[in-house]
């Protein structure tokens, strides 16, 4: 099988720091060569994604512009995708399917002969939903049921994001509740204080504003006046030993979170997730298990407290490997490919029949 994956102009694939969507291709890029598949990557120039030890497969990188296109500016996404949907359809030895994560490319699907799917990583917006009534004949895939059923448009099915676990170690819990993300208002960096004041724990948060003035107005001061740790973006090695030395990961978001890598991260390390229960939070916390979801401050500040005793961290990491490995993830897109594949030679015997 030979497929191309889509990823977009705005970070390397993988990225250096934050980005979820570019994670999510890499890993599923490796996942699929080592399952024998042939992956063209197309993304930023400087992204580094090599075939895997071992793997039967191969990875190739293609890509449009040299380096990140960050921050967006118009049209560069419809730019970027056009390049990569018509050097797709060039291409002398074709693809079985291509697999789309950018939006600009649904615009330019016309470009493209093979058969697509496209996966959804944003919340719903009326802009995307007329775009993909505009294109149905692409498969529109969520990342949560929660996203799917927040979706006006026809989603096909649900594929779960998934990760490597090798990339995940296990240490001791160093006792300190850890916030990991961007600091805007949905992600609820003012209730992880909060609860972490409440629960008399220390809190380790890491990341970068995103809204600076919901930043320095109700973040910043508390911070300061609570003595949080503060230790800025990581990525990388460093990022991992943060998550894995963690008593818990506090993650108290304030909306419809599509998906949230940063939950099954913690849950590879084997540190259990706090988190209040919105968008994807109850399909992927196994409230009790991997962590504890909750309806409001209260209950997190409760679970913080007694998470130390409550959970087998080496239960959670092992639970963990067998939901949200990038295998299994690969392995739910390729029954989707080979399904596209399918129904492509369905229509080509008819339209051959009828002529």
């Amino acid at each position: 099988m030979r497929v191309a994956l889509l990823s977009t102009p705005f970070l390397a694939t993988p990225p250096r720091g934050y980005g979820g969507t570019e994670l999510v291709v890499a890993e599923l890029a490796r996942a699929l060569a080592l399952r024998g598949v042939e992956v063209v990557v197309y993304a930023t120039g400087d992204s580094v994604l090599e075939t895997p030890e071992g793997a039967s497969g191969s990875i190739e990188v293609r890509s449009r512009f040299t380096e990140p296109q960050w921050p967006p500016a118009p049209g560069v996404d419809r730019i970027h995708s056009s390049w990569c949907l018509r050097d797709a359809a060039r291409d002398p030895r074709g693809f079985d399917v291509v697999h789309l994560h950018t939006t600009g490319a649904l615009e330019m699907a016309r470009l493209c002969p093979y058969p697509m799917l496209y996966t959804i990583h944003h919340p719903a917006t009326p802009s995307l939903t007329a775009l993909f009534r505009q294109a149905p004949q692409i498969m529109l895939v969520a990342i949560s049921r929660r996203q799917a059923e927040l979706e006006p448009a026809l989603v096909s099915t649900v594929v779960h994001h998934g990760l490597d676990p090798a990339r995940f170690p296990a240490l001791p819990d160093q006792g300190y509740l850890l916030f990991l993300g961007r600091y805007s208002r949905v992600k609820g960096c003012v209730e992880a204080i909060q609860t972490a004041v409440r629960a008399r724990l220390p809190l380790v948060m890491a990341g970068e504003p995103h809204e600076n003035d919901y930043y320095q107005r109700e973040v910043a001061p508390l911070i300061r006046k609570h003595g949080v740790i503060e230790v800025g973006p990581v990525d990388g090695k460093s990022k991992q030993a943060l998550l894995a030395r963690a008593r818990a990961l506090l993650f108290p978001i304030q909306w419809e979170e599509p998906f949230g890598l940063v939950m099954i991260e913690a849950m590879l390390s084997g540190v259990p997730v706090i988190a209040t229960d919105r968008g994807s939070v109850g399909e992927v916390v196994e409230d009790g298990k991997t962590g504890v979801v909750c309806a409001g401050q209260t209950e997190m500040v409760a679970a913080a407290r007694i998470s130390a005793t409550l959970f087998d961290r080496a239960k959670i990491r092992a639970r963990a490997r067998e939901r949200w490995p990038a295998a299994r993830m690969a392995a739910d897109y390729l029954r989707l490919y080979e399904q596209l594949m399918a129904s492509r030679l369905v229509d080509e015997e008819s339209a051959a029949a009828e002529a």
